[in-house]
């Protein structure tokens, strides 16, 4: 796709260069608090790559207006450049003037906690804590970005889909919005689902865990819109997961949340052909929501 090689390269560029190394696992104090960013600090926003607990993280800053950022979750084992390379979301967003996060998560379900049980070799991953009480307070305390008050968006792929939802329930109004495509809501529909079972444990051993950071477990605690697309062709998550929490949240929806919406297409499967052609969807529906 024309531009996304040399958005690609440039990003790989930055994995080279010198960066600050975040090491905290504390939320900032008063962080809620923080100043809105001026219009000269916003201009000096650049492209960077840098450390946070030994996980790379990639900021693209939009050389438009700035109109809101967007903190993207990769799927299961997807690179974090994987929207940029394979995809015209990257490109597109910051046409429009959002600036962009893009977080190293490798193989991780977004979970909130690790058990005896879980696969060693799984340990190292980033997992959801890393996302709420690393990440977001540095990038409020270092960049001015993802402040209450801001045009914050979640955009997930796959896996990065349960994330979307997961953080969205941790972070009340944080974000002004979410998508979620082709992610998976509630492990209880898929008992003998690899992932789960390597981070839980059996679920006939451990029914209780399963409902662990499972967004379908608390609907009513999601205050923000979340847009949803699914593919009915889709071998690695069925549609269910979408149709099923999508339809639940809307029984639960307060009457102050903006309705979610739902794009699900007959052929599609679990790929960035169809992740990209949702692109322009989402970023009306994020448009929609700025304030």
């Amino acid at each position: 796709m024309p531009g996304h090689n040399a958005i690609y390269l440039f990003l790989s560029l930055l994995l080279t260069a010198c960066g600050p190394v975040v090491d905290t696992a504390q939320r900032v104090p008063g962080q809620d608090s923080l100043p809105e960013m001026d219009s000269g600090q916003r201009q000096r926003l650049s492209d960077t790559t840098f450390l946070a607990n030994g996980r790379m993280v990639s900021i693209l800053a939009s050389k438009e207006e700035h109109k809101g950022t967007i903190l993207c979750l990769p799927g299961w084992s997807y690179s974090r450049l994987d929207v940029c390379e394979k995809s015209a979301f990257c490109e597109k967003a910051l046409a429009q003037g959002y600036h962009l996060v893009l977080p190293e998560m490798e193989k991780s379900i977004y979970a909130s906690q690790p058990y005896p049980e879980t696969r060693k070799d799984w340990l190292g991953f980033p997992q959801l804590p890393f996302i709420t009480d690393t990440l977001i307070p540095h990038l409020q305390r270092e960049l001015g970005l993802l402040l209450y008050g801001q045009n914050n968006f979640l955009y997930g792929i796959s896996t990065g889909g349960r994330g979307v939802a997961l953080i969205a329930i941790h972070t009340d109004t944080l974000f002004r919005a979410g998508a979620a495509l082709s992610g998976d809501f509630n492990q209880l529909l898929d008992p003998g689902d690899n992932l789960m079972k390597g981070w839980y444990g059996e679920f006939e051993k451990f029914p209780e865990r399963w409902k662990t950071d499972n967004p379908s477990m608390t609907p009513g605690k999601i205050m923000i819109p979340l847009f949803f697309a699914h593919g009915m062709a889709d071998k690695v998550v069925p549609d269910k997961q979408t149709t099923a929490f999508e339809k639940l949240l809307r029984q639960t929806k307060a009457s102050t949340t903006p309705d979610h919406v739902a794009i699900i297409k007959p052929d599609a499967g679990h790929d960035y052909e169809f992740w990209d052609s949702q692109t322009q969807a989402v970023l009306k529906f994020f448009d929609a929501n700025c304030r």
